[in-house]
């Protein structure tokens, strides 16, 4: 499996997982997927308030679930990969990412371990949530930790947040949050958001666009749950 097809899991656990082989596609992107520039010069005083803001509005996402569309693209602008799924988030540290297209595999986090699973190699690798938390932005979601925020530097753009870690080596270079505008007229529904977007340390973009957003249906408890099918080999990396 090549370098490109193992982009898609980055996502939750950072150059460790990887995504059954797609086609790669010679088209040119037509939308402009890079997030705002994080590099801005902007006072501390700037960065703080674009944090606090940012944490202010995660803290009204107890849980949501949506479906997705997933695009990545090259340094150049190329489209390399696309598929789609669905995923749930809940508060601390729980997740289920489901990829339906172009084949099937999971992550899913009981807030201790995270597991990879594959149907189609029949595998299932478990890693620690605590070792992937701190290279991982958007577990940035489902954290209640606020000492992790000081790990990374938050820049608002209208309703983008640029989210970029401290450390150099970090294997994602930033990640950008978007939200719906306030525009959105369901006055029940807490913070909606609309779409992710991040650049890796090879300069790769991959874009996640939510549609069906919901934070208000309560998620079923076993979402978060992952026991490996009968003869399902089964890798620990904890």
């Amino acid at each position: 499996m090549n370098k490109i097809n193992k982009i898609f899991p980055k996502l939750l656990v950072v150059s460790v997982l990887s995504l059954s082989s797609i086609g790669t596609f010679a088209q040119k992107k037509t939308d402009n997927t890079l997030p705002p520039s994080a590099d801005k010069i902007v006072s501390p005083v700037s960065v703080l308030s674009d944090k606090k803001n940012l944490m202010a509005k995660l803290t009204t996402l107890v849980f949501f679930k949506a479906n997705f569309i997933q695009k990545i693209f090259s340094e150049s602008g190329e489209l390399l990969q696309q598929g789609a799924g669905k995923l749930a988030m809940s508060k601390p540290n729980l997740v289920n990412w489901q990829t339906t297209e172009p084949s099937e595999t999971f992550l899913i986090s009981d807030g201790d371990t995270l597991w990879s699973y594959d149907p189609f190699i029949d595998q299932a690798t478990a890693y620690s949530v605590a070792k992937s938390i701190n290279n991982t932005p958007i577990l940035l979601l489902t954290s209640n930790d606020e000492t992790l925020w000081q790990q990374y530097s938050v820049h608002q753009s209208a309703d983008n947040f640029v989210i970029t870690p401290l450390k150099q080596d970090s294997q994602i270079k930033s990640l950008t949050i978007t939200f719906l505008s306030k525009g959105f007229s369901n006055k029940e529904q807490p913070e909606q958001l609309s779409e992710f977007s991040f650049v890796d340390a090879t300069g790769q973009i991959s874009t996640i666009i939510l549609t069906d957003f919901d934070a208000v249906t309560k998620i079923d408890p076993s979402l978060f749950t992952f026991d490996a099918p009968k003869n399902v080999k089964v890798v620990d990396n904890r």
